[in-house]
């Protein structure tokens, strides 16, 4: 499957987030920044957000949640596809 996403920021946020480096906060707020979904945040908040983002790989037809679910967290879909209401989502969409 082709990857829609710059290696650098998979990898950083593959890594634990306690043990990022600078270098690595700083290539995964470089790729939050350009999100349109996330551009009405402040600066500060983003970065915030950058410490606890996390990666997650999800087999096909796997089921992450369900219409009455409470929602812990939101995902930022890296590559493949989602259903939503019965409409396909694609990465960056």
């Amino acid at each position: 499957m082709a990857s829609y996403v710059d290696n650098s920021f998979r990898q950083a946020v593959m890594m634990n987030p306690a043990e990022r480096t600078q270098q690595d906060l700083e290539i995964v707020y470089s790729y939050l920044h350009g999100m349109e979904a996330l551009s009405n945040l402040r600066e500060h908040q983003l970065r915030i957000m950058c410490e606890t983002v996390r990666y997650e790989r999800h087999e096909a037809n796997e089921v992450l949640y369900y219409p009455d679910d409470v929602g812990s967290c939101w995902y930022i879909l890296l590559s493949g596809s989602v259903f939503i209401k019965e409409s396909m989502f694609l990465p960056r969409s």
